[in-house]
């Protein structure tokens, strides 16, 4: 059957019904054609009304104004009823309405996830090149503006606490527009900023800004999909989201050249505006518990729930001890390239690309695994890549080879490991509470901004130190954190697979 007439009254079903529907459009009363292809079910219409883009609603809008598709809210109160799609309500001719619920899978959802889970990653990432620009022009050591990288995932892991308890209470989409635009404000704050002093203070403002697309997007993600789908969908999400931090270094050189490194907070500010707008314009809410008024009392509850269980502290841990690595060794390599081998910003832009494509490699890998392999298997598993990389760099700066590739191999090869890692522990930390997949998503993006925090600091500390081998202090700086990844990955031995508190 290719479509369905649907006439005045005509709702389809009977009232506490539900029913799917097979065909791919659906004829309405009013004489236009709806399209059902990413359509899970349809039942009787409910409230919360938002705009929905009229392309899904094929009809002659101009000729019959009272049939305007409106999107509505995803919660459905139906025990044990799975909601967190949208609803189409289409008004007919006579009045009639015809509700259906798309499932936020489209490829705008996708590239919105994308772009959330980016711009944290994007702030750091391009402002890297332009570091020692920054110390040069507000006359401050390099120390001080490394710590402008410090204060940045602090602000970034304060704000994972706040971001999903408050959007698994208030809900997704007023929380994150709110983020966004306190993200636009103090990037362009940081483009004005005269001292390294403003500039730190700034750049703990804007990171407890960029927190809310990490912490949203992935309960955003856990409100699309199941527990199962998790680990395939997070992984080609991770792909996507690499993206932009990959080409990050490079615009970052190029505009620090170009203009100065206050051109890439003008960058940063603007993607950050624009996805406000998308997500004002576009994005529904799908957070289908949030009438369960959810207070104080249960958040923290859950929270010290997800907090003892070892199976939850064994996705979150590894993978905060791996960014550790990879944002230690973003810290410390820019001055290693720039000031002791004498690149420039925009050459080691080009150079740091090959580092990134080693997390992409690895997001690739995982990829084609999941499904053949066990989740937990390669967390365990990926942690062996950040030993052998950190061995390999010490190997290197003991011979004294003083080249860009002995500092961009192993860095592209610890890369590698946090690339298999990161989709399974994100995946398996947020959809074991997808009653509070917020506040899971918060605790996961602390541990991991938190520690790596810990790991830039270590590395600043240990470079006052210096070596004649250059690489050296990177090493010892990172090394703990490499063995705490293989050691907390253990406690993924054994215990329950399944989310323990799915509706």
């Amino acid at each position: 059957m290719a479509g369905r007439t649907l006439g005045e009254g005509d709702t389809g079903l009977q009232s506490g019904t539900h029913r799917t529907i097979r065909p791919e459009t659906a004829r309405l009363g009013c004489g236009g054609r709806l399209d059902l292809s990413s359509v899970r079910s349809w039942r009787p219409a409910a409230h919360g009304i938002s705009r929905l883009p009229r392309r899904l609603c094929r009809h002659p809008v101009r000729r019959n104004p009272r049939c305007v598709p409106t999107l509505l809210s995803a919660h459905d109160a139906r025990p044990g009823g799975d909601a967190s799609g949208w609803r189409l309500r289409c008004r007919g001719r006579f009045g009639s309405e015809i509700e259906v619920t798309l499932k936020p899978r489209s490829a705008a959802y996708i590239a919105l996830l994308v772009a959330l889970g980016s711009f944290g990653p994007l702030t750091m990432s391009i402002y890297t090149p332009v570091m020692p620009s920054v110390g040069h022009d507000l006359v401050t050591t390099p120390d001080s503006v490394k710590l402008t990288l410090t204060t940045y995932m602090l602000g970034f892991a304060v704000g994972q606490l706040f971001y999903g308890p408050l959007s698994d209470r208030y809900g997704r989409r007023p929380v994150l527009l709110g983020g966004l635009l306190f993200f636009a404000a103090t990037t362009f704050g940081c483009s004005f900023a005269n001292s390294i002093s403003d500039l730190i203070v700034l750049r703990v403002l804007q990171g407890l800004g960029a927190a809310s697309g990490s912490v949203l997007g992935r309960a955003l993600t856990r409100d699309a999909y199941t527990f199962q789908e998790m680990p395939l969908v997070m992984s080609w999400i991770s792909l996507g989201q690499n993206i932009a931090p990959s080409l990050a270094p490079t615009i970052g050189g190029f505009l620090g050249e170009w203009a100065s490194w206050r051109a890439t907070f003008w960058f940063v500010g603007g993607f950050g505006a624009i996805l406000f707008l998308v997500t004002l314009l576009g994005l529904g809410e799908t957070n289908k518990y949030r009438s369960e008024r959810i207070d104080l009392g249960s958040l923290l509850s859950g929270s010290g729930e997800m907090l003892r269980d070892r199976r939850f502290l064994g996705h979150i841990l590894p993978l905060g001890f791996a960014f550790a690595l990879n944002f230690g060794m973003l810290a410390g390599v820019p001055f290693i390239l720039q000031e002791s081998l004498g690149f420039s910003p925009k050459e080691f832009g080009l150079i740091v690309l090959l580092s990134v494509g080693g997390f992409t490699a690895g997001t690739f890998v995982n990829n084609r695994l999941v499904g053949r392999i066990a989740p937990t298997t390669i967390i365990r598993f990926s942690g062996w890549f950040h030993i052998a990389a950190l061995v390999v760099m010490a190997v290197l700066s003991l011979s004294e080879i003083v080249t860009w590739w002995a500092i961009v191999g192993p860095h592209m090869l610890l890369s590698f490991g946090t690339g298999m890692m990161v989709a399974n522990a994100n995946a398996g930390a947020v959809g074991m509470y997808p009653r509070l997949a917020g506040t899971a998503s918060s605790l996961a993006g602390l541990a991991q901004m938190g520690m790596g925090a810990m790991g830039t600091i270590s590395v600043a500390i240990l470079a006052v130190v210096g070596s004649r081998y250059i690489a050296m202090p990177l090493v010892i700086g990172l090394a703990p954190f490499a063995v705490a990844t293989l050691l907390s990955a253990r406690l993924l031995r054994g215990g329950p697979r399944t989310p323990k508190l799915e509706s």
